[in-house]
């Protein structure tokens, strides 16, 4: 018979690369200015990896600092789960990277893809492995550098962007109502081509070399602006609105949210409907960008080491990414 186990967070962890860009440093072949992007975005700079610095060089460095946050040793980890749309590598995983990495004994370690919903899906994932007994502590991680995926010609996406990583470690709960209340996972992938970055489909096959090799073009990410500044609003409402209902809790019950980092003007239109206190919301946008998968492990970390959140607070997540994908949860730290 299965034991069912509630799950906390142990620890959290982060890391950026350190060149930060600012808005002034793109050229003026751009086309941009920092009010341009300022106006539009919320965002003043954003950091982009150097060379030698990658998705899983960030991510091991964000998971050595959680598991310090932790206070808890490589040997202590069960399983390793890395939310990434850009691992270093397609095979092996970026997961199994940060494993080596920290000197892991052999345990369970993959990637997840769910774009920037990513860390959200492999935090609920690896929590059911501890729910059932089955792992008790956990290392998840959400690793991007999307800058070398960007088209640093197109001024609609390449301002976007920043690399980082993020990690938290979890593990199972005493009885003392700290750790996951509630979660959804959704994806629609009717919608998939809303935010688009091709892969080796549209790749000729080496035993075709007649056929001309795809133009760079397929080769960065591709975004309908306007639609998902729709879908995003309507999603952040949505997820907020399902999880009072579920919860059975009003605004003031909730200290902190943490939605993706993903928009300045997203933000500010979903949370013109809301009745919620915008002093509750942790956005750390300006200084780091959209970093997919990394933005929430990012700003969920800052704001335990700042002081924005501490033990015993109620705080909930919200993403929304491509596939289309989103999700929700709520967690007392």
């Amino acid at each position: 018979m299965s034991t069912s186990h509630g799950v906390i967070l142990l620890g959290t962890g982060s890391s950026l690369p350190e060149r930060s860009v600012r808005n002034g440093d793109f050229p003026a072949s751009l086309d941009t200015s920092d009010e341009w992007i300022r106006t539009r975005t919320g965002i003043r700079e954003r950091h982009i990896s150097a060379a030698g610095e990658t998705s899983a060089s960030l991510g091991l460095v964000a998971a050595r600092r959680a598991l310090e946050s932790a206070q808890l040793d490589p040997a202590d980890v069960d399983m390793i789960v890395c939310a990434t749309v850009t691992s270093d590598m397609m095979v092996p995983a970026n997961a199994c990277v940060i494993q080596a990495g920290l000197g892991c004994r052999p345990i369970p370690a993959f990637d997840l893809n769910a774009a920037c919903t990513g860390f959200l899906y492999a935090l609920t994932v690896a929590a059911q492995f501890v729910r059932t007994g089955t792992c008790r502590r956990i290392l998840v991680v959400g690793a991007e550098t999307l800058s070398r995926v960007v088209d640093f010609s197109d001024r609609t996406t390449c301002v976007l962007f920043g690399d980082g990583a993020g990690a938290v470690v979890i593990g199972p709960a005493e009885a003392d109502g700290r750790g996951e209340h509630w979660f959804r996972l959704y994806a629609d992938g009717r919608r998939a081509d809303l935010i688009r970055l091709n892969g080796t489909r549209l790749r000729p096959p080496a035993s075709c070399p007649a056929e001309p090799r795809i133009t760079d073009e397929f080769d960065f990410l591709r975004m309908n602006g306007r639609e998902v500044f729709k879908f995003a609003v309507r999603t952040i409402i949505e997820l907020i609105d399902e999880s009072l209902l579920e919860c059975k809790l009003s605004p003031s019950d909730i200290d902190l949210i943490i939605p993706h980092q993903v928009n300045q003007r997203i933000i500010d239109a979903a949370f013109a409907d809301l009745n919620f206190p915008t002093d509750k919301l942790m956005v750390n946008l300006e200084r780091n960008g959209n970093t997919s998968a990394a933005s929430i492990p990012i700003a969920l970390d800052e704001a335990m080491r700042t002081g924005r959140a501490a033990p015993g607070d109620r705080v909930l997540l919200i993403a929304f990414g491509g596939g289309l994908t989103w999700a929700g949860g709520v967690w007392t730290l």
